[in-house]
């Protein structure tokens, strides 16, 4: 009787241990499928923040539509759009004029009718930082919510010469192109768009053309999404911190499936954390330029170092200016080609890991143990 009684105690035991266990670990499946023999430290919630990547649900009410022509002035449209509750401006076909930062409100989205047929020509005049004159933009977010641009082609026009680079990806590395200042017209410093201190706001579908700085700036901002834009060429990409598609201080932020040309990096920087690159064809480096906090996501890319580029696929900062990566910067299934000649850290499967450290390799190779066709971050688009 007691031994019946015993073994009862013990098999209610066992099936509370298993039953525990496999709530565990359905809680904790993908930890399952991963070995860290690199970092004891190794967290998997943090891992799953890249689902957060990304602007959140957009709100399903209806939105008041405008149009408006080239002849129309856009900032007047936005503020009686904004002042109705928000809509969507639509721009007709043509070129509008911009001669002063055109500043986006919340619930506002600024849509072109076709990227290919409204062009957002710039003609504002900015300086560089180190001036101590405020940075310009052509379109700003700040302290807003819900903004969208989309449909549209945003080309600097005010200068008569092109930008200094290459036309074919085999030319020879020139110094000219990033290690010596733009000194044909130093009044060029104009980000493409600026979105700063912002919340829930998407670039789709948009191409960003001749920038006089930075195409895309984002900083002390999260839930963005930058996806399916045309990227090509910048006026001042010269050092000195000029010419990125630049992340700062952000969380969240999903760059996905663009295309990004003849500038100098993308940056992920000064305490950014928990973005997203995936799926984008790159002819520049990705760049974990100073000091981010880690736990960015590096997936699916194309990349194609061009022989007159100055970096590899996949960088860190000077140690002399710089502070080093952030821990648990993620490098998966990316097809990196280096100047035509070694591809670098992307062996199908493996998972590599950014050093956040000066010493010693600059990128490490895990032996983590992921299932066949994995993967960290999958479309929501």
């Amino acid at each position: 009787m007691v031994k019946s009684y015993l073994k009862g105690i013990v098999l209610s035991f066992i099936f509370i241990i298993l039953t525990f266990q496999n709530i565990n670990a359905k809680r904790n499946s993908l930890s399952d499928n991963i070995s860290d023999k690199i970092t004891p430290s190794y967290n998997i919630l943090n891992f799953r923040q890249w689902t957060k990547a990304g602007i959140t649900n957009r709100p399903a009410t209806p939105r008041k539509t405008v149009a408006i022509k080239p002849t129309d002035p856009i900032q007047k449209a936005i503020k009686i759009l904004s002042k109705s509750g928000g809509g969507i401006l639509v721009l007709g076909p043509g070129e509008y004029i911009l001669r002063n930062t055109i500043r986006l409100e919340s619930n506002v989205t600024l849509r072109g009718c076709h990227k290919d047929s409204v062009l957002l020509s710039v003609k504002l005049h900015g300086f560089h930082f180190s001036t101590g004159k405020p940075r310009q933009s052509a379109l700003l977010i700040r302290n807003k919510h819900w903004v969208g641009i989309e449909n549209l082609t945003i080309k600097y026009t005010d200068a008569d010469f092109e930008p200094l680079d290459k036309d074919s990806m085999t030319a020879p590395w020139d110094k000219a192109v990033f290690h010596q200042p733009e000194l044909r017209d130093t009044s060029l410093f104009v980000e493409h768009i600026w979105i700063d201190h912002s919340k829930n706001c998407w670039v789709t579908n948009c191409n960003l053309l001749w920038t006089g700085s930075d195409p895309i700036r984002i900083t002390n901002s999260k839930h963005i999404t930058c996806s399916y834009n045309f990227i090509d060429r910048s006026y001042n990409k010269n050092d000195g911190g000029m010419g990125y598609y630049n992340i700062i201080n952000s969380k969240y932020v999903l760059v996905f499936n663009e295309t990004i040309k003849r500038i100098r990096h993308l940056s992920i920087q000064k305490g950014s954390k928990f973005n997203v690159i995936c799926n984008n064809y790159l002819e520049v480096d990705i760049n974990f330029h100073d000091g981010d906090k880690g736990y960015n996501l590096i997936e699916g890319n194309t990349i194609c170092i061009p022989e007159w580029h100055s970096w590899h696929c996949f960088q860190h900062g000077d140690p002399n200016q710089h502070k080093p990566p952030g821990k648990m910067n993620v490098l998966f299934n990316n097809d990196a080609l280096y100047k035509n000649r070694t591809r670098e850290y992307c062996e199908k499967g493996i998972v590599y890991l950014m050093n956040n450290s000066w010493d010693g390799s600059k990128i490490r190779q895990t032996d983590w143990k992921l299932p066949d066709n994995f993967h960290f971050y999958k479309s929501k688009n």
